[in-house]
C-alpha cells in the first residue's frame, strides 16, 4: 500500500526515533511506499525564543525546498516539509493549514505514483486535513495531548475528538487513550508501542567494552528526553540514597536540571545516537522509568521501558499504567525484572536491590527474548490487518 504519514520532522527521529519513525521504516521494510509530511507545530512560536526563531528559519528553507528523497537501509521514504501560518489556535488557520496540507500531499502523491494513498495523522492540529482524503484515513493517538502544559488544552481536545470522528479507524497506543478514543469512534483498537527487538537484544549480556564516558562501578540509567514530566525530586533522592553509585541520564533536556546537575553522582551526557544506545543501555545495573503520574503519564506507553527490557536489563518504574500492563503480560518467571514503586523512598530502595543482585547473563538473554513478541514487525502487521 502506499501511506501519507503527517508527524514530525523526520531528521528529529536519528538521535530518538519516536514510534512514528519506527512505523515508517517498518512499513518500508515490508516494500510499501511512504511520503512523510512535516507538520507544523501545535503552539504558537515565541519571536523572543532563539530556539523558535531558529526552528521558524529552518523550516522555512526547508519548506521552500520542496519535496525531498531519503535513502534508508530498506529502500527509501519521500519527505515533505509543510509551510504552514503558526497559530494554531485560531480556527480559520487550522482549516487554512488542513486544506493547504491536504492540497500539497495529494499534488505529491500524483508526481509519486501513488493509488489511493492510506492517510496516517498523529498531529491532530491537521485534523482538517482529513476531510475529503481519498483514501482511508488512520488517527493514531500517541499522547494525551490536552494534558501538555505547553499547549492550548481545549484546543487540543477538541482537535483530538475532530480527528477521531474523521477517521475510518483509530489506533491508541496505550489503554488510556484507547477508552478515551472509543469513547468518540468504536472503531478504535489498541495497539502499544513496539521495540526494535534484534537492535537492542544484541547487548543482553553482551561483553562489550562499556562507553568511555559511562561512569565506572554500579550505575542507574535513563534515556529519553528530560522533560516536565520527569520526577526531578524522585531522581535526586534516588541518587542522594544510593550515593555508591553512578546516575546517568542520557538525553536532551528541555527544562532547568541545575539541581540535578548538583549532586556529585548524577551525570547527563546529553543525547546518544539510537545506533549507541544498545551499548550504553548494556552498562546499567538497572534501567528507570522516573515519570511523574499525573494525567499526561497515565495515558503513555514509554519506548524506553521495551528497550531497556529487550537489552536484558531489569527496570524500576513508578507506578505507569502501561508499565503495569506490560508486566502482567509478561511471563511469570519474568515479571520480578520489571519493579513499580509507589514513592520516592521505595524507588530508591528497588534500585539500591537491582544494582546489589543484578541478573546473571542467561538472565538477561531470557528477559530480552520475552520481549520479542513486542517488536515493531508485530505491531506494524497488526496495524496493517486492521488497515486493510
Amino acid at each position: 500500500m502506499d501511506f501519507v504519514i503527517v508527524a514530525n520532522e523526520w531528521g528529529a527521529g536519528k538521535q530518538n526515533p519516536t514510534s512514528k519513525h519506527h512505523i515508517a521504516l517498518e512499513l518500508i521494510a515490508k516494500g510499501h511506499r511512504v511520503l512523510w509530511l512535516e507538520s507544523s507545530g501545535m503552539r504558537r512560536p515565541s519571536l523572543r525564543s532563539g530556539s523558535d526563531r531558529w526552528r521558524i528559519k529552518n523550516k522555512v528553507v526547508r519548506a521552500l525546498g520542496g519535496m525531498s528523497k531519503v535513502d534508508l537501509r530498506d529502500g527509501s521514504l519521500h519527505v515533505l516539509p509543510l509551510l504552514q501560518a503558526p497559530f494554531p489556535e485560531c480556527g480559520a488557520v487550522r482549516r487554512v493549514n488542513g486544506l493547504v496540507a491536504r492540497h500539497s500531499a495529494l499534488t505529491c502523491c500524483r508526481q509519486l505514483g501513488f493509488k489511493t494513498p492510506v492517510l496516517v495523522n498523529y498531529s491532530p492540529v491537521l485534523a482538517h486535513m482529513m476531510e475529503g482524503w481519498p483514501g482511508r484515513k488512520v488517527y493514531h493517538c500517541v499522547d494525551k495531548w490536552d494534558a501538555f502544559g505547553m499547549y492550548d488544552a481545549e484546543m487540543m481536545r477538541e482537535m483530538n475528538g475532530l480527528a477521531c470522528r474523521e477517521a475510518d479507524i483509530v489506533i491508541a497506543s496505550s489503554n488510556e487513550l484507547f477508552r478515551l478514543c472509543r469513547a468518540v469512534n468504536e472503531n478504535t483498537h489498541l495497539v502499544t508501542h513496539g521495540v526494535a527487538h534484534g537492535h537492542f537484544a544484541a547487548a543482553a549480556g553482551a561483553a562489550a567494552g562499556r562507553p568511555a564516558d559511562m561512569p565506572p562501578g554500579k550505575t542507574a540509567g535513563f534515556a529519553g528526553l528530560i522533560s516536565g514530566w520527569v520526577d526531578q525530586d524522585l531522581l535526586v533522592c534516588v541518587a542522594r540514597k544510593n550515593p555508591d553509585a553512578g546516575i546517568f541520564l542520557i538525553g536532551k533536556a528541555d527544562v532547568d536540571t541545575a539541581r540535578l546537575q548538583e549532586e556529585p553522582n548524577i551525570r547527563m551526557p546529553g543525547p546518544k545516537e539510537f545506533e549507541d544506545l544498545p551499548g550504553y543501555i548494556s552498562g546499567f545495573g538497572v534501567g528507570m522509568i522516573p515519570f511523574k503520574v499525573n494525567d499526561l503519564t497515565r495515558a503513555v506507553n514509554p519506548l524506553k521501558l521495551r528497550e531497556m527490557l529487550a537489552a536484558g536489563c531489569p527496570v524500576v518504574s513508578t507506578a505507569l499504567p502501561e508499565v503495569e500492563s506490560l508486566r502482567d503480560r509478561m511471563p511469570e518467571n519474568q515479571k520480578r525484572h520489571v519493579m513499580i514503586a509507589d514513592d520516592a523512598d521505595r524507588f530508591a530502595q528497588m534500585v539500591r536491590d537491582c544494582l546489589a543482585g543484578p541478573p546473571a547473563v542467561a538472565e538477561k538473554r531470557a528477559l530480552s527474548e520475552a520481549m520479542r513478541c513486542e517488536d515493531w514487525p508485530a505491531k506494524v502487521h497488526e496495524m496493517l490487518r486492521l488497515i486493510a
